[in-house]
């Protein structure tokens, strides 16, 4: 399947970083008007769906009370319209996520994305992490992915993905069997060719990947994967990887527990460029979040 090429001269993505010490602005509150439209628009988004049901038991019985609440006639749980989904996260109103969405789908940084709102930053930032979350937990490996993240001291630390392109598509995979200290026995004793953006290291082709990247903090970084070599597949041709390098840098820097939600985001905003993302990313929102993303 054949996609259209990616985007030139986008905005400084949104970030992730300390908040600043000024420029919280107050939060405004959206007139019922938009607050009632945005909240019939997302119940009908979510029927189209077919995820217009209880949170809790996912039973189609549901009734709306005076009080504009919802209840369950299976569980009789009483919750609203974004209960347990993404977009429930976070303490924006209805109108503030769909805005918020718009912001993210155009790279606005958190900051800024915080006076347009009118809320606090670190409203937003949660927010936006809620998004990042929606998007990896799309993903087939993301239980895996998030056991990995909930191992760190255990020895299989920091985690290691693999880079697939096939045509116009990217796939990024856990890579299970190799740790990141592998990465370092490789490159001195098999010659395995690395470098690097900042502390995320990527290789040479290996396991059946154009190459492998991880991300462990600058204190993870031996004396070998701290050189940078030339010649690696991924830095040929542009592509993802430039895609990639270019936003990383941009990011701020990026923790080691951050690194994969970052990294899933930017596969998904690669697969879908050339076409309308608030929209999908809207949808992406409005799943449920599932149990074992706690």
């Amino acid at each position: 399947m054949e996609m259209p090429g990616h985007p030139t001269g986008s905005p400084e993505p949104l970030a992730e970083g300390p908040p600043p010490s000024q420029g919280d602005g107050p939060c405004v509150a959206p007139s019922v008007h938009e607050e009632e439209a945005a909240r019939e628009r997302l119940a009908a988004l979510c029927r189209e769906m077919g995820v217009d049901c209880c949170p809790r038991c996912r039973s189609e019985r549901v009734y709306r009370l005076r009080s504009g609440r919802l209840r369950c006639g299976g569980c009789g749980y009483t919750f609203h319209e974004l209960t347990g989904r993404f977009m429930g996260t976070g303490g924006l109103s209805r109108v503030q996520w769909l805005r918020l969405i718009d912001l993210f789908a155009a790279e606005t940084p958190v900051k800024d994305a915080a006076v347009a709102l009118g809320v606090a930053y670190n409203t937003v930032y949660k927010a936006v992490d809620a998004l990042r979350q929606a998007i990896l937990a799309q993903a087939i490996d993301a239980r895996q992915i998030m056991n990995a993240l909930a191992t760190r001291g255990g020895g299989v630390w920091p985690p290691v993905f693999g880079v697939m392109v096939r045509e116009n598509w990217v796939f990024v995979d856990l890579v299970h069997g190799v740790e990141a200290a592998d990465l370092t026995l490789f490159k001195l004793h098999f010659r395995l060719k690395t470098s690097r953006v900042g502390s995320a290291v990527y290789t040479g082709p290996m396991r059946g990947y154009l190459g492998l990247v991880c991300c462990g903090g600058p204190e993870w970084l031996t004396p070998a994967l701290k050189a940078r070599d030339l010649g690696l597949p991924l830095d040929e041709g542009g592509g993802f990887w430039d895609f990639f390098k270019n936003r990383l840098l941009r990011f701020q820097g990026v923790s080691a527990e951050k690194f994969p939600y970052y990294l899933k985001e930017l596969e998904y905003r690669w697969n879908h460029r050339g076409t309308p993302m608030p929209p999908q990313l809207l949808r992406v929102a409005l799943a449920f979040r599932p149990d074992w993303l706690e």
